[in-house]
């Protein structure tokens, strides 16, 4: 099949999906003024308006999966962007908690469904180098709306913490962009036989459950690294909150800068870009065990997002193209979503688990189990993606 080369207008749309990934970002630094408004509430009913869109993530990214079967991607947006938008408006007019948990949950159904869109919409419109390209740019994109949303909401919560809810007015020109630049490539209808009936196809490979399985499991790990950060430099007075922020900022500039490079730097790495990334992010977590000052705390930050922006690229490619048809693609990028949500929930859970079996109580714990999982599953994976390649090479000759 021919690639087909879409303009710097279609490219552009493609990547405004990632910015609603992040717009849940806009309302988390105004968790503390919400707590205030509603002093009798405990502070875990609060932290429902933060948890629950990653929760309705893990069952809504299957829930889109499945809709791109009977309705085109562009359309799948189309009612994500619509949920967010009504899930995340009215909680700035209406002053009652129970109110805005139930528009987190509409609100979280839409997040959830847009997640493996933003990815699935690349996937469906380009191939390639192109495809490389621009996944890495939907990383870097990524990483700057959520330092954005989040810095654009803090200054909205500092006058009212409603009016970090009026953020949501920014779907509406992403949503005017996609409507009249995203092209609509219909729905990808199953093979028919010869008498009209439609053919039973196989949609996903074990390739593709293996896929998501690893990724749960990386994120596992990788996540408790945004957990620990701040209570990890107060615990060891290597610095206050502002210096842990500035940590994960440095993170997502790393991050940000790769995702802009992944295309070129994809050419070089190959097959092995997902297993460099993880061990990428393993030495920066090796980094972070033994940093003594806050310095060395930035340069691990540096070092991890220069992991992350290589294989969460590399990783949304190998799940796309493990689908069994192209068709396919936008459903298994859906299960790879729902295993990366799965994987954020249960990390403090899992970790807490493996700490209590070692007897480990250091501060630092986490990040010593994540080091250990990380450097050896990557180094474990690129073997057998060698052993792989190598048997796929040396098969003609066995013939």
């Amino acid at each position: 099949m021919s690639e087909k080369k879409y303009g710097v207008g279609v490219q552009i749309a493609a990547l405004s999906v990632a910015l609603l990934m992040y717009t849940t970002s806009m309302t988390t630094p105004a968790l503390a003024e919400i707590a205030k408004a509603f002093p009798t509430a405990a502070p875990e009913t609060v932290k429902l308006l933060s948890t629950i869109p990653s929760l309705m993530m893990v069952i809504f990214a299957l829930v889109a999966g499945k809709l791109t079967q009977v309705m085109s991607i562009k359309k799948v947006i189309t009612i994500s962007m619509l949920l967010i938008f009504v899930g995340g408006i009215p909680s700035a007019f209406v002053g009652d908690l129970n109110f805005m948990i139930a528009m987190r949950v509409v609100f979280g159904a839409g997040y959830g469904m847009v997640f493996p869109m933003a990815s699935a919409v690349i996937t469906d419109l380009f191939m390639g180098t192109q495809a490389n390209k621009l996944m890495g740019f939907k990383s870097a994109v990524g990483a700057a709306a959520g330092v954005v949303f989040q810095s654009l909401g803090g200054f909205l919560a500092a006058y009212n913490w409603r009016f970090s809810f009026f953020g949501f007015f920014l779907v509406i020109p992403i949503a005017v962009l996609i409507w009249f630049k995203l092209p609509d490539t219909g729905v990808k209808k199953a093979e028919k036989a010869a008498d009209g009936s439609t053919v039973r196809e196989k949609k996903l490979t074990t390739m593709t459950y293996v896929l998501a399985l690893l990724c749960a499991l990386l994120n596992i790990m990788q996540f408790s690294f945004m957990t620990n950060v701040a209570m990890v430099m107060s615990a060891d007075k290597l610095g206050d909150a502002g210096q842990a922020s500035f940590v994960l900022s440095t993170f997502t500039a790393g991050s940000f800068v790769i995702g802009m490079l992944y295309g070129s730097m994809s050419k070089f790495l190959k097959q092995y870009a997902a297993s460099f990334g993880a061990l990428c992010v393993g030495i920066a977590f090796v980094i972070l065990i033994i940093a003594p000052s806050y310095p060395v705390m930035l340069v691990a930050a540096v070092i991890f997002g220069i992991g992350f922006g290589t294989f969460n690229p590399a990783i949304t490619m190998a799940v796309a193209g493990s689908a069994a048809s192209p068709k396919y693609a936008a459903l298994a990028i859906s299960v790879y979503t729902c295993g990366t949500g799965i994987g954020q929930f249960l990390s403090p859970y899992i970790l807490k688990f493996i700490r209590g079996i070692f007897g480990m109580a250091s501060a630092r714990a986490d990040w010593q189990i994540a080091a250990v999982c990380l450097i050896a599953g990557s180094v474990i994976s690129a073997i057998i993606i060698f052993a792989a390649s190598k048997k796929k090479s040396d098969a003609p000759q066995l013939q």
